[in-house]
């Protein structure tokens, strides 16, 4: 059968003509190297108050610090023994935590920053190191929360030695941003160590939508693959919190339209915020922001002196298949908040957050999607071959359980409710599938599905894929957007949250032309996971990573070894492994599987969080629960 799919689906590969790229230019229209020069740096001295600064580069390039520089006491250090032989002190031999900062300009300057990072982060990590030059590489990331919040606490990693192998300290910029205001300070952080920032440490007192932001230059670092450097934070509001990643939109047009849109009622009573940036200051206040409620639109012009705005959208008895949505231009990555009052929750519960970063989709939906007899039959093809497109991976929780998981893709574009339900017992066996059409908008739970399949081998289902009918649909698959999310509820106080929903189409023995794995075909045919978040064990959170293991292959088979990693902010390391047969799901609390979790973390109660297999690509997601009966959910990343 693999053999019919492959000759039907046969790829048309178009000779496209490319242009050389010279090394370090920007890659995919998204520029990952950087140049830094002397008005630069000259106003990072001047901002931080710099007045004795140690100058790591050659005989000429400290004769230009010195006319650069007026006013500030040099010291010109290197590594080159001819330097030292004409007046530079050794580098290895000063003091670098006496003075306010350190600047690296000159011949071989990638080996003089990372000598300089490695001697500074041993004297005082929040010492900053400059450089004059071209061709570094950066990543960043902004994460941004509304006006209501009452705390964001915000994990960063350095992540690259274990995702990139780069094995040097590395200085991250930090940026705090609360509405026409940023603080800035600077942190060198060895390989596996993390900080957490916390927004009351920066703003008391706050009126504006607010930011976390990092950022980092390096020689190397992710060697031109992407820019993308994620914090995992918490947004606490009221007696509720929301877990998020980060967004990372830098080097776009400010005239770029951004669209975005989410279904109604996942505001059960209260609002739903979107966070609009302006890091960059170039928003252009002809363009105002429409702002779409069910029938209703408005349109609110640009506050351009502010990094970063909020809309906010009350629900106000917009039907259930209504949407909220929103267009703006700019870039920066959005964020969309729920923030519910007391009338939707129960057992005294005060409020509900939840949020995810938006993902952009067209507001009206596209009437050109239409499948022809080619897509039908490939559909078809795939069907009989064995495979499930896209199936979504949903936990069964038992009656008495306090958490339930749901399905929902009601934002997708077009509209398809047109859906598959495939359920699996607690060995992986496949009890059966049911093929519906959804006639109602909000969360599918597991409960439901169970109820709509009424088959009496339901008892036994431990584990629900979604998927959708695309045969009945009658849609094309490539150009949809399917707008799926995960969410989980706490079946007592009714919090719950949601986060971006990865489908299991992975594991699949074998590369499906026509539609590949969301990241590569290798992965398609030999799975691997390797992904971060965070882990928290203070304040009474307990962190529960639910490991998916699915597949869009009926027939596979295989148990996955996972390795659960729980970095502190020092670097060091605590590990346990736990099986996850196929088609199966786990739930693994971190304080039980590592009953000296909080000492490991220690007083910050944070750390990075790392999924391991070499056997399986999983699904992996976060789930903390509080005292209160808040819940929050993030699914991982890798990079």
């Amino acid at each position: 059968m693999l053999t019919l799919l492959e000759n039907l689906f046969a790829k048309k590969k178009k000779k496209v003509a490319r242009a050389d790229r010279a090394p370090g230019a920007p890659k995919d229209g998204q520029g990952t190297r950087l140049a830094s020069d002397w008005p630069r740096v000259r106003a990072s001295l001047a901002e931080i108050g710099a007045r004795h600064v140690l100058v790591h580069g050659d005989a000429a390039s400290f004769a230009a610090a010195k006319a650069e520089l007026p006013g500030v006491a040099l010291l010109w250090v290197s590594h080159v023994l001819g330097d030292v032989a004409a007046g530079a002190k050794h580098a290895e031999d000063q003091a670098w935590g006496d003075f306010d900062a350190a600047v690296c300009v000159g011949t071989e300057l990638p080996a003089r920053y990372r000598q300089a990072l490695r001697l500074m982060v041993a004297r005082d990590a929040a010492r900053p190191v400059f450089w004059v030059g071209a061709g570094f590489e950066y990543c960043g990331g902004t994460l941004s929360a509304p006006m209501e919040a009452d705390e964001v606490e915000g994990l960063l990693f350095n992540h690259f030695q274990e995702f990139f192998g780069v094995k040097d300290a590395l200085q991250f910029r930090i940026e705090i941003y609360h509405g026409p205001e940023v603080k800035r300070f600077y942190r060198i952080l060895e390989p596996n160590q993390s900080l957490v920032i916390r927004l009351s440490d920066h703003f008391k007192a706050r009126k504006y939508p607010v930011s976390l932001a990092a950022f980092v230059e390096h020689p190397v670092l992710t060697r031109d693959r992407h820019y993308r450097l994620r914090l995992c934070a918490d947004v606490f509001w009221k007696d509720s919190f929301t877990t998020l990643h980060s967004a990372h939109e830098f080097n776009r047009s400010p005239d770029r339209k951004v669209e975005f849109r989410a279904p109604a009622w996942m505001v059960r009573e209260g609002a739903m915020a979107l966070t609009i940036p302006n890091f960059d200051r170039k928003a252009e206040n002809v363009h105002g922001i429409e702002a779409i409620a069910g029938t209703k639109s408005s349109t609110a012009p640009r506050s351009t002196g502010v990094y970063i705005e909020q809309s906010t959208l009350a629900r106000n008895g917009v039907a259930d298949d209504g949407m909220f949505g929103w267009r703006y231009r700019g870039f920066g990555g959005s964020n969309w908040f729920v923030l519910e009052n007391s009338a939707a929750l129960s057992a005294g519960h005060q409020g509900n957050i939840a949020g995810n970063h938006h993902a952009s989709c067209p507001i009206i939906d596209r009437d050109d999607l239409a499948a022809d007899a080619e897509d039908l039959a490939r559909y078809r093809k795939v069907e009989e071959a064995g495979f499930i497109l896209d199936p979504h991976a949903v936990p069964i929780t038992p009656a008495g359980s306090e958490l339930t998981f749901a399905y929902e893709s009601d934002a997708a574009n077009p509209d398809q409710p047109h859906l598959r339900l495939d359920f699996f017992d607690a060995e992986g066996g496949h009890l059966g599938t049911h093929r519906f059409t959804k006639t109602q908008k909000g969360p599918l739970f597991t409960d439901d599905m169970l109820r709509l399949w009424g088959d009496p081998a339901g008892a036994k289902a431990c584990l629900a894929m979604v998927s959708h009918d695309w045969l009945k649909a009658g849609l094309r698959y490539k150009g949809f957007k399917p707008m799926s999310n995960l969410l989980v509820r706490n079946r007592h106080t009714l919090d719950q949250d949601f986060t971006e929903f990865q489908s299991s189409w992975r594991n699949l023995g074998g590369a499906v032309p026509g539609f590949p794995h969301w990241l590569t075909d290798q992965l398609a045919i030999v799975g691997r996971t390797n992904v971060f978040g965070r882990a928290r064990c203070d304040n009474g959170l307990r962190t529960g990573i639910v490991l998916l293991h699915g597949s869009g292959r009926l027939n596979y088979r295989g148990t996955a070894r996972v390795d659960l990693i729980v970095i502190n902010n020092e670097g060091a390391r605590m590990q346990v492994r736990v099986n996850v047969p196929a088609f199966t799901w786990r739930m693994a609390w971190l304080d039980e599987l590592m009953p000296n979790l909080a000492t490991h973390l220690g007083a910050s109660g944070n750390g990075a969080l790392l999924v391991q297999s070499g056997d399986a690509d999983l699904n992996a997601d976060i789930v903390t629960t509080s005292p209160k009966g808040a819940v929050a959910l993030q699914h991982l990343w890798g990079y």
